[in-house]
């Protein structure tokens, strides 16, 4: 047991195998503690620190030992004032982060920045004899800090001291909880617009589509400069209304295959906006199936793949200037078409997008697309604003915990605090971060 203080603010404290170690305590600021040693094998001071971290409880539920006197944040290798020696061994430096309720000589509390100190000024780890001695003597003084009746003053000075720190700390972490929170919820905002988008959209009425027109049509071709590069006639072949393409058959000099248009394959929206166009007439009836048949011929070169477009109102005949057109390889590999074939190709996929974006039943067509993906998108939709609701619940608590902590630093910073805002700092310091 610790013997108790006297009016002196001295204590003997017992050491085991090293017989008795005298102590006085000396006032320090901020919730620090001077224990000025005199024993057997040791002299020197040691000060206990109440220690928390940016994240951890309000009030210290740890401490940390310094060796020696003076500042706990000292620069790198200059010594403080009345290092302990210990068995003829100096240690500056400082324990690990212990608690006090449950420290034993077995705890490893002694860091890498606790070394013993040569004559001559280099370090070395602490001799085993020294080191055993300075172990049994941090923890009699922890158990003694531990028991001291201005303990919990201590505790509360310290936190005084850093509040002004730590609710900075937490302001900054407010600031971006708040806007974090803000943009989660305007995404749920708008997952829950989308939804209300494609179950609008499912309820909606199926415009008409047209049948494949059975006269040919004639379309101007022209590369990104304007310069002109012929005439092809177009035919329709088919009309897939599922879907909302169109297929397309072409003729002309040096040009004749199939390619099919519709709504951009890529595209998130309820109802698909933009220009998908492949080379060739898909093989599958489902909207992300790419593999074609009767891929067209340019310049004499079978072409292969697709051209996406997200916007349909920036589509001229003329831009976009280059477009892409590959050849295949094998199954899983392609290369890009000459210059010449790929100018060429790209002022037929202008003008086929342009011919199908004239369609009168083009809004129809990208509808009955829209119904197509209808489920699949609500599915995603609904599952993407389950996802928001969840975060919104794990943001708002962590600000409300931010929030809490900031009031308890903020009440710490009062020059005089009230016994009930003491109270509510004691009752609330144990929260940790999550």
């Amino acid at each position: 047991m610790v013997d108790s203080l006297t009016a002196a603010d001295t204590a003997e404290l017992p050491l085991p195998g090293e017989g008795r170690l005298s102590v006085r305590t000396l006032p320090a600021p901020h919730g620090r503690a001077r224990y000025l040693l005199h024993g057997r094998h040791v002299r020197g001071t040691l000060v206990v620190i109440p220690h928390t971290t940016y994240d951890g409880p309000v009030l210290a539920e740890q401490v940390r030992v310094q060796f020696g006197d003076g500042h706990d944040r000292a620069p790198h290798g200059q010594p403080r004032l009345d290092e302990p020696v210990v068995r003829g061994v100096r240690v500056p430096g400082h324990t690990t982060a212990l608690d006090p309720r449950t420290v034993t000589a077995n705890t490893p509390f002694l860091c890498g920045d606790a070394v013993a100190v040569r004559e001559d000024g280099r370090t070395r780890r602490i001799p085993d004899g020294a080191r055993t001695v300075l172990e049994a003597v941090v923890v009699a003084v922890v158990r003694h800090w531990h028991q001291r009746h201005d303990r919990d003053a201590l505790i509360l000075a310290a936190a005084q001291h850093r509040a002004g720190d730590r609710a900075a700390w937490e302001e900054r972490h407010i600031r971006a909880l708040v806007h974090e929170l803000a943009t989660v919820r305007a995404q749920r905002a708008h997952a829950r617009h989308r939804i209300n988008q494609i179950t609008g959209l499912v309820r909606r009425r199926q415009p008409a589509i047209l049948p494949p027109a059975t006269t040919p049509a004639r379309l101007t071709l022209v590369d990104g400069a304007g310069t002109a590069l012929g005439v092809v006639t177009v035919l329709e072949r088919e009309v897939i209304a599922s879907l909302g393409r169109v297929v397309y058959e072409v003729h002309g000099a040096r040009i004749h295959g199939l390619f099919t248009v519709g709504p951009d394959r890529y595209s998130s929206d309820p109802v698909p906006g933009g220009i998908y166009v492949f080379y060739g007439r898909p093989t599958g009836t489902g909207w992300h199936d790419r593999a074609c048949r009767d891929e067209p011929t340019v310049n004499g070169v079978q072409l292969s793949g697709g051209w996406s477009h997200p916007r349909s109102g920036d589509i001229t005949p003329t831009a976009p200037s280059r477009l892409p057109a590959s050849v295949r390889i094998d199954d899983t590999r392609s290369h890009c078409a000459p210059d010449a074939t790929s100018t060429r190709a790209g002022a037929v996929l202008r003008a086929l997008a342009l011919h199908y974006l004239d369609r009168p039943d083009v809004a129809g067509l990208r509808i009955a697309a829209g119904k197509l993906r209808a489920e699949e998108n609500l599915k995603a939709a609904r599952t993407q604003l389950a996802r928001r609701r969840r975060e919104e619940t794990r943001v708002a608590g962590k600000l409300r915990h931010r929030t809490g902590r900031h009031r308890q630093f903020t009440a710490l910073l009062s020059p005089a605090p009230s016994e009930q805002g003491a109270g509510e700092a004691r009752s609330c310091g144990a929260a940790r971060a999550t």
